[in-house]
């Protein structure tokens, strides 16, 4: 079980705020005409704008000063909408053109009907840059070490479990043991990463196929038996759990 959310997801927070100003001093601030649009149709009335600016905002998880130049976002006075200046509001039209050619020209050339649309949220998440929990332990792993990754890792499943924005499931975590120990030799640093992957996941058999695999390679017999021990315990069928069991048993009990 994960780490228990109080905080209501950003995109809730943001539409049951929209829905607050609706009538209040903050919609009058924003403007009934707007100016310098270059991607979006220069005729676009208020209420889609701010339709889809909430869309935006909950897919990075921002407020409006992430693109707009402004300093209170929850009075939006003496914001400057059309301005430029910032360049999240440059990269934003850009992603805004690609996924409207994904949609309008890519999608329809796999010749299937009802595909879903690429929108911010299906790469954002959430998240202002979207990366995936591998690449962040990995580069957390090239500054500090993986104690620094474990610790990494640890903070954001705390913060994001639950909301979609990482795969807090073993898979990303097997995947930069494999790294460490194929790619970098680091076994003791893969087994590090095993042993918190079977404590966060205690019922994942892979998990626990690829802590033997690697403690049974570093010479620790015991360590690889209990691990394949307790794949076989999860998953009693396993023909793979079997197999290695057999191949790291005493000389004594074959």
């Amino acid at each position: 079980m994960g780490p228990r959310k109080v905080a209501l997801p950003v995109h809730l927070g943001l539409a049951l705020l929209m829905l607050l100003v609706a009538g209040t001093p903050v919609a009058a601030q924003i403007p009934d005409e707007f100016t310098n649009l270059k991607v979006l149709p220069k005729e676009i009335g208020k209420r889609e704008m701010v339709s889809i600016m909430r869309q935006f905002s909950g897919a990075l998880g921002v407020r409006c000063n992430h693109c707009h130049v402004g300093e209170n976002p929850d009075l939006l006075e003496g914001y400057d909408f059309a301005s430029d200046a910032l360049e999240p509001k440059r990269v934003a039209r850009a992603m805004m053109k690609m996924s409207a050619f994904i949609n309008r020209e890519g999608m329809p050339t796999t010749g299937r009907e009802d595909v879903m649309r690429v929108q911010c949220v299906t790469c954002h998440r959430g998240l202002v840059r979207p990366e995936t929990i591998e690449s962040l332990m990995l580069a957390a792993i090239e500054d500090g070490g993986v104690p620094a990754a474990e610790t990494r890792y640890r903070e954001l499943r705390q913060r994001y479990y639950g909301q979609g924005a990482y795969n807090f499931g073993p898979d990303p975590l097997n995947s930069v043991a494999e790294t460490l120990s194929q790619d970098r030799d680091d076994a003791a640093g893969a087994i590090s990463i095993m042993k918190m992957s079977v404590q966060l996941n205690p019922d994942s058999v892979n998990s626990y196929l690829m802590l033997g695999r690697l403690s049974a390679a570093s010479g620790d017999m015991a360590a690889a038996r209990a691990a394949f021990e307790r794949s076989l315990e999860i998953e009693p069928d396993n023909p793979w759990a079997k197999q290695m069991l057999d191949r790291v048993k005493p000389a004594e009990q074959e």
